[in-house]
């Protein structure tokens, strides 16, 4: 795939409905997480910063995946309930 078309895909396919989880508390840090990109996995000392982590790595995340050609998992459908 062309540096051209992953310019176009990246962001269209980041913008589908994932769920995007962020998880952890002020002294230790938070986690982000997109839970149908296995291994798409940021931290940040904020959640603020774990959520700009969390969109720079789920677009890296699908750049890797569509230069590969490696499989894009499904979009989010129904909820998630996590607990603390």
């Amino acid at each position: 795939m062309t540096g051209d078309a992953l310019e176009v895909k990246v962001p269209a396919i980041s913008r589908h409905p994932y769920h995007r989880v962020i998880t952890g508390e002020p002294v230790e840090g938070n986690l982000g997480e997109v839970l149908e990109l296995p291994g798409c996995l940021t931290a940040g000392k904020t959640a603020e910063e774990a959520l700009r982590n969390r969109d720079e790595a789920m677009a890296v995340w699908v750049e890797s995946a569509l230069a590969h050609g490696d499989p894009i998992t499904g979009h989010a459908t129904g909820l998630v309930r996590l607990s603390a």
